[in-house]
């Protein structure tokens, strides 16, 4: 499988003790006399002049602080920090001093200002439970307590109006970083009450708003926008009928982000380009950067030295199996395959190298390294005058043999060690040791894996068409000719791969998916001998009819086989675990238990008993074919590397790893217009800038918003939640105002829905494990860390129903992770919707929704269209909050058809087949869509429309659709790589264009709050009119099958 790793500069400046003006300060906030502003850097929060010069901490703590929001008196700074694992809220002395939590919710609560009053701090949390779940306004107290929730369906980015009536804020799926983007997925600026009443949309732009501010006498909003083109600037909206947006700022090459204004109204801060600038309102024409320039010292170490027992990336077992080359963090060491002895490390820089092989006679060893800022091959010898032997040597030397501006992959010796092949962008290419004499093998693209015969004549090799059906070809190894062109040896157009051949040649195993699923077959490569034939050609392949000669290994889910040495048996990964099967398939056998995770699976050529892999933590491990008990006989290769890792190497590494793919790989070659050599000029003088964790993956966010389109990210590792806050398994009511929870809903399933605890709506919670609940008591903290332990409730009602009975009772409760509460919340706004479907329709129109376009949400889908609305009159089908997938083809093919014959049992009882999952849908349909169906969540409505097989309903989607992959960075970290357009039958690129809705119904949080789902209750309105009218899709005649006698 192909892996994609690329560049490095090694000229890296450092910032310790050295005064210097600064790049990337990030979410400035500006004092209410406009004298000041803070903002955070290197994961602090600094202050600075307005007029710039030298910033001084506010907070020093190696957790990230940011977000900091002056309050209006000017006496205190709010910021947000993830101390504590999940990002709370925090209050500090506008001067510096000890920072007071106000929140303690694993849930990230992100500052967004104050109470006019500065008694109160305003911030944004997804800590509401609900389907789908999306982030909120809460206020809490300075004195802390229980937090107020101020918005019900979704909003960010709050600002309350000075006047304190009001609140402001953004709402929508809409990416902060993403420049030029124009769809329903985009934020607007919507206002409401401040208690979450009377919403109004104020923008209704197709492009992103984002930082609303309100102006000094509240009678408009500043917020930035590219209303008027990209890139982004800060435009006025007042509040007058007929108003429209005003521009007050004009950057034209770098957009405003992360835009504040001061109390008084005065003055502005904003986020542009690596700085931060200002302006005055009175004069907004002359905005002005803040030059800010630091003195500190390092607040971590920035070398750290790093113990690997495991994570390594790869590894090389060389011919006679006495030694091992492995990978770990971008490095390469040799090792003796029994773990006997030091490690011998044979590469030594902040690049990545990787991909490496073994010469057959191990005198050296190739690899791909991207040192040179592409990726190359390279030959790796010994240098040692004391020990000569490649196997010995204690002293290396390096050669780059290639030198292209494409990148390469897969390389391997020939056999006879004369020559390296390797991949070129999907082309198979062979050339000398020293890099001379390249050649290209096979011209075609696409190739993905080769594998070698063991005689060395022959090459068979995997390739992928344009509709991504991959088959297995067979040349020879000198390159096919006219006269003997690659032979496709499958002719089965699904997905073909990892094939292995036998060492004696007449085997080769590969995985096919010919049943939907992937599985093990074995081809044979010669016809059988007839008796007593002897003296043929034991290396010949007998190509005619070669594709016939197949034959499945069982019928297990597979990915990674190997075929053992004497093409007796194959070893085979199926879900997370390695498995050993015979040719024939009729002995199987589980040989690892505990998830291992086999890959690399490499089948010992000097013991038929023995097989090496790698498990999903990166550690060298061994198992025994013969082995009787699964788990009972794997091994491990074990090693033990010290390694010292520069943090700023490292972060320049994974920056051009990630521009690098992109430049290789995206599949705009233009890049969407971006200039992309020119972006990496202008964002990686930052990254020494931004050495913590958050700060780096917002720089490559920033990068990757360039390019304006979908499917792309950097997700790092991140440590797991130190507190994590369960829940009681109850919805509350938010609106009450009397001491405790009060019940609205036992959610079922959960952990309150239990036999004997009698939780009804209308009670109240009073206390927990004995501390009474009250405005200054916040119930998370509480509960953080009680996940699976006992907590007492004290539960009654406020006015008992007769005085004399007993009003509280103690309640045994286990609470429950909200990552198990979140399927029982999307299992209750399914219940709803369905409820609601039949009570609109008289029980005549089911429902069905798809979560995902995935295996499960097939799953869902069938079952639901066959158990519980198959007896319908229509269907209401919902894509809604559906992130997408590859199962639209699926899920038409119940849909698109028409029933052509009957069966008949003698009973009475009809059906359309003999198979339930063969029965067609042909009554009518409707479909709702929303700016949250995304990829295949946009091909399937696109595909519904197109066909013609309903109407749509909602709002138009997100026009986010590409194919995608993702690989992994030298520091583990996961990057995805768009690689593949979407294009409708007119040529339009789905990743710019969403899917129009035939019926437009824009939801309103209004609505959210009273239980009033729009979308839906017009899909019903909808097709139910259309059943009464008649105005829908004709099915075609049907035809009676009269029963065999």
């Amino acid at each position: 499988m192909l892996r994609y790793i690329y560049t490095c500069l090694f000229m890296i400046p450092s910032l310790a003790f050295s005064q210097e003006t600064i790049l990337f300060p990030r979410t400035p906030d500006i004092s209410p006399d406009n004298k000041t502003v803070v903002f955070s850097y290197l994961g602090d929060i600094w202050a600075v002049d307005a007029t710039g010069g030298n910033a001084r901490p506010l907070t020093i703590h190696t957790a990230h602080d940011f977000q900091p929001a002056f309050s209006p008196d000017g006496k205190f700074i709010a910021f947000s920090s993830n101390r504590h694992g999940s990002y709370d809220c925090f209050i500090i002395p506008a001067q510096g001093g000890k920072a007071k939590r106000l929140t303690h919710d694993s849930a990230n609560d992100i500052v967004c200002g104050w109470s006019p009053d500065s008694k109160s701090v305003l911030f944004s949390s997804n800590r509401g439970l609900g389907y789908p779940g999306f982030s909120n306004l809460y206020s809490v107290s300075v004195d802390g307590g229980q937090p107020v929730r101020i918005t019900f369906d979704e909003a960010k980015e709050g600002v309350i109006h000075p006047a304190g009536n009001l609140v402001a804020y953004t709402r929508g799926p809409g990416a902060w970083y993403r420049k030029g983007y124009r769809g329903s997925s985009n934020d607007d600026l919507w206002v409401a009450n401040l208690d979450g009443t009377d919403n109004k949309k104020l923008t209704d732009f197709n492009g992103q708003d984002s930082s609303p501010m309100w102006s000094q006498n509240g009678d408009g909003v500043y917020y930035v926008s590219e209303v008027f083109g990209t890139p982004a600037n800060i435009v006025r909206l007042d509040f007058k009928a007929g108003a429209k947006p005003v521009k007050i700022t004009n950057h034209t090459s770098e957009g405003v982000r992360k835009a504040r204004i001061s109390a008084n109204g005065a003055a502005l801060v904003y986020e542009c380009g690596s700085d931060i600038y200002m302006i005055e309102t009175s004069n907004p024409s002359k905005p002005r950067k803040i030059t800010i320039k630091t003195l500190v010292d390092d607040k971590t170490n920035t070398d750290r030295l790093v113990t690997f027992t495991q994570n390594a990336s790869e590894f090389a077992i060389n011919k006679d199996e006495s030694l091992v080359i492995f990978g770990v963090h971008g490095d390469l060491y040799r090792m003796g395959i029994s773990g006997v002895g030091k490690a011998v490390r044979l590469t030594d820089t902040p690049a990545d190298d990787f991909g490496v092989a073994w010469a057959p006679d191990s005198s050296k060893a190739a690899f791909l390294s991207d040192r040179s800022g592409r990726i190359e091959v390279y030959l790796l010898e010994s240098e040692d005058v004391e020990h000569p032997k490649f196997t010995e040597a204690q002293k290396f030397k390096v050669k780059q043999i290639t030198n292209d501006e494409k990148p390469e992959s897969n390389l391997t010796f020939s056999p006879d060690g004369k020559k390296i092949y390797f991949l070129r962008v999907g082309k198979l290419w062979s050339m000398n040791l020293d890099g001379s004499e390249q050649k290209e093998v096979v011209s075609l693209s696409m190739i993905t894996e080769y594998s070698w015969s063991p005689d060395g004549k022959w090459i068979v090799y995997s390739r992928r068409d344009g509709s991504f059906a991959s088959e297995l070809f067979i040349i020879p190894a000198s390159g096919p000719t006219k006269e003997n062109p690659p032979k496709n040896i499958t002719r089965y157009a699904t997905s073909n791969y990892s094939p292995t051949w036998s060492t004696d040649g007449k085997r080769i195993a590969f995985v096919s998916e010919r049943r939907n699923t992937p599985g093990l077959f074995v081809m044979e490569m010669q016809k059988p001998v007839a008796n007593g034939k002897t003296n043929l050609d034991s290396g010949a392949i007998d190509f005619e009819e070669i594709h016939s000669r197949v034959s499945a290994v069982g019928s297990m889910n597979t990915t990674d086989a190997v075929i053992s040495p004497g093409g007796s048996k194959i070893a085979f990964r199926s879900g997370d675990e390695l498995w050993v099967a015979s040719v024939t398939g009729g002995l199987v056998t589980k040989l690892s238990t505990g998830a291992v995770k086999p890959q690399g699976i490499y089948w010992s050529k000097k013991s038929t008993d023995l097989i090496y892999f790698r498990d999903g933590n990166g550690s060298l491990r061994t198992a025994k074919a013969s082995s009787a008990i699964a788990g009972a006989d794997l091994g491990s290769v074990s090693f033990r590397i010290k390694m010292m890792i520069k943090a700023a190497e490292e972060n320049l590494e994974i920056f051009d790893q990630c521009w690098r793919l992109l430049a290789d790989y995206f599949y705009d070659a233009k890049f969407h217009g971006a200039d992309w050599n020119l972006v990496r000029q202008r964002y990686r003088p930052m990254v020494i800038h931004a050495p913590m964790k958050e700060d780096f993956q917002a720089l490559v966010f920033l990068m990757l918003g360039e390019l304006n389109a979908s499917h792309l990210g950097l997700q790092m590792i991140v440590n797991p939640l130190e507190e994590q806050t369960p829940e009681l398994g109850m919805l509350f009511d938010e609106t009450f105002k009397g001491k405790g929870l009060k019940i609205k809903e036992v959610i079922k399933r959960g952990p309150a829905d239990k036999r004997g605890l009698d939780l009804k709506p209308g009670e109240i919670i009073f206390a927990i494990n004995g501390v009474e609940l009250n405005p200054m008591v916040e119930v998370s903290q509480l509960l953080n860390g009680k996940n699976d332990e006992t907590v007492v409730l004290l539960v009654g009602v406020e006015i008992p129903p007769d005085p004399k009975t007993k009003n509280r009772r103690t309640v045994e409760i286990t609470p429950m992770l909200r990552e198990r509460i979140a399927p029982l919340l999307y299992e209750r706004w399914i219940h709803l919707n369905a409820q609601k479907v039949s009570e609109m329709s008289n029980g005549r129109v089911g429902y069905i929704h798809i979560p995902g376009m995935d295996d499960a949400g097939l799953d869902r889908f069938v079952r639901s269209l066959y158990s519980d609305n198959f007896d319908k009159e229509a269907l209401v089908l919902d894509v809604r909050f559906n992130g997408g997938g590859f199962t639209h083809d699926q899920v038409l093919n119940y849909l698109g058809a028409q029933d052509h014959t009957k069966f008949l049992h003698r009973e009475g009882d009809k059906g359309a087949v003999l198979r339930s999952y063969d029965r067609k849908w042909t009554k009518p349909v409707i479909l709702i869509i929303n700016n949250r169906s995304y990829s295949d969540a946009e091909i399937f409505p696109n595909a519904f429309k197109t066909l013609g097989l309903g109407k749509l309903v909602g709002q138009p989607t997100g026009g986010m659709v590409i194919g995608t992959g993702s690989t992994k960075l030298i520091d583990g970290s996961t990057f995805r790589i768009p690689r593949i357009g979407v294009y409708t039958n007119s040529g339009v690129d789905m990743d710019t264009v969403g899917v129009a809705p035939d019926i437009l119904v824009e939801p309103n949080p209004d609505d959210f709050k009273k239980g009033i789902d729009a979308q839906l209750q017009k899909a019903v309105e909808v097709i139910l009119k259309d059943m009464q009218s008649g105005d829908l899709k004709k099915n075609g005649k049907e035809k009676i099958l009269t029963p065999m006698r």
